[in-house]
């Protein structure tokens, strides 16, 4: 009899063992789900606050002439190409361009993607350039 307790204590300690590894890994999952959720929640509302800033953008652009600038500025070196005696002046004109700073061509691409509200191809453009 004492044996067969001795045999049932251990059990005992085993299972308890057992049993409090269990809770500890349920409550290590719980907080990892949790944190999830909140990581979740978090990228959720920096996704809408920037596509609100976005439409935003859209509808300040109604009433603003920058967008038809910018349309205007970005269409002139694509239709230049297309007449032949100022093609150099266009070639010439992108090589001197290629040396323009760093900080002001990803300016430019800023005020572009801001003006039309395409924020996510700015933030594309800079994971890009860092890769």
């Amino acid at each position: 009899m004492v044996l067969l307790d001795i045999v049932g204590g251990i059990f005992d300690i085993g299972k308890g063992i057992l049993e409090g590894n269990k809770v500890k890994n349920e409550k290590k999952l719980e907080l990892e789900l949790k944190k999830m959720e909140a990581q979740a929640t978090l990228d959720i509302a920096n996704q809408r606050a920037t596509t609100d800033y976005d439409i935003e953008a859209l509808k300040q652009s109604s009433s603003s002439w920058k967008d038809e600038y910018l349309t205007i500025l970005l269409s002139l070196p694509m239709i230049a190409s297309f007449v032949p005696v100022i093609q150099d002046y266009v070639v010439k004109g992108w090589s001197y361009l290629a040396l323009a700073p760093h900080w002001y061509q990803v300016s430019f691409i800023g005020v572009i993607a801001a003006t039309f509200g395409l924020r996510w191809l700015f933030s594309k453009y800079k994971t890009t350039d860092n890769a």
